[in-house]
């Protein structure tokens, strides 16, 4: 039987680079003070540490206005963390709110849990998000600010999720209750055509999502060891179309007329057209194509 939680996830932002910079030893103990600072903040609106996995904690809080003045302090204090160290990282912060089941050991999953990751995973640097569904339950009255900052799938869900940023410092948010208007869309109708082999597939507005990988169930299935089993993805986003990688190797791109661009674990703007080459530059390609028409 499942319980009402608000799962939050907090990311230390760049640890790898920390580990580049600082050595080993230094970096372990600036990461481990910094998920300590987080744990005794979480503790503070309530909230149950479930796990620490790295740079990443994981908290379990009573209900969503508790987790977002958690998540809104946790940026505060951790922004002043790494300045006092002269250090160039940040937090990324992602909760949502939903059933959880319990397991034995105390760790947590199900639905609430997946989107709360996926939340951390959009997150930049000092960003805070949650879909929109948790954004109704936080109390009105707290002085925080929010705006809309996209739509994104998410597994597991067949609509698109309307993915919110809590501010920290911000003058011209959207105040949760006030009527937002929806980004200016161009007079125009876009198109991402894909083609792997035989297999084309489109991106646009009712389609937003793609993925790729070596695993059977990725919409692109690409047998190549060079490819991770979930790589990646391409998905539509206000207006652009934007490959996520999330592999090992990495993806090389090769936008027509420009130089190649490799990424890894980041993301890279879809324009007019090139090849996209998971894993390695010799992958075979998946051909992408940016299609616009004028409407009307």
């Amino acid at each position: 039987m499942g319980s009402e939680s608000t799962i939050l996830f907090a990311d230390i932002s760049g640890s790898t680079k920390l580990y580049e910079t600082l050595g080993d030893e230094a970096a372990l103990v600036l990461v481990s003070d910094c998920l300590q600072l987080l744990h005794q903040l979480g503790q503070k609106y309530q909230g149950q540490v479930v796990k620490t996995i790295g740079d990443e904690i994981m908290i379990r809080f009573p209900n969503p206005s508790l987790a977002a003045q958690a998540a809104f302090e946790m940026q505060d204090q951790s922004a002043q963390f790494f300045l006092n160290r002269k250090v160039v990282s940040g937090l990324k912060v992602g909760f949502n709110h939903g059933t959880v089941i319990e397991q034995e050991n105390g760790d947590v999953f199900g639905d609430a849990v997946n989107v709360a990751a996926r939340m951390v995973q959009l997150a930049k640097r000092n960003q805070i998000l949650t879909p929109v569904e948790t954004v109704r339950l936080i109390d009105p009255g707290l002085p925080l600010q929010k705006r809309l900052v996209e739509r994104t799938l998410v597994r597991g869900r067949q609509e698109p999720v309307e993915v919110y940023e809590i501010l920290v410092h911000a003058s011209d948010a959207t105040i949760v209750g006030a009527d937002i208007t929806p980004p200016v869309m161009p007079l125009q109708a876009l198109r991402l055509r894909l083609q792997f082999r035989d297999q084309v597939h489109y991106l646009d507005e009712q389609h937003h999502s793609v993925s790729l990988g070596r695993a059977p169930d990725n919409d692109v299935v690409i047998r190549s060891d060079q490819v991770s089993r979930q790589h990646g993805r391409i998905e539509f986003r206000r207006g652009k179309f934007i490959l996520v990688d999330q592999s090992s190797n990495g993806t090389h791109i090769h936008p027509q007329g420009e130089p190649p661009v490799h990424i890894r674990r980041d993301e890279f703007i879809l324009q007019k057209e090139g090849t996209i080459h998971p894993g390695a530059p010799d992958t075979e390609p998946i051909r992408y194509q940016c299609l616009v028409s004028r409407l009307g």
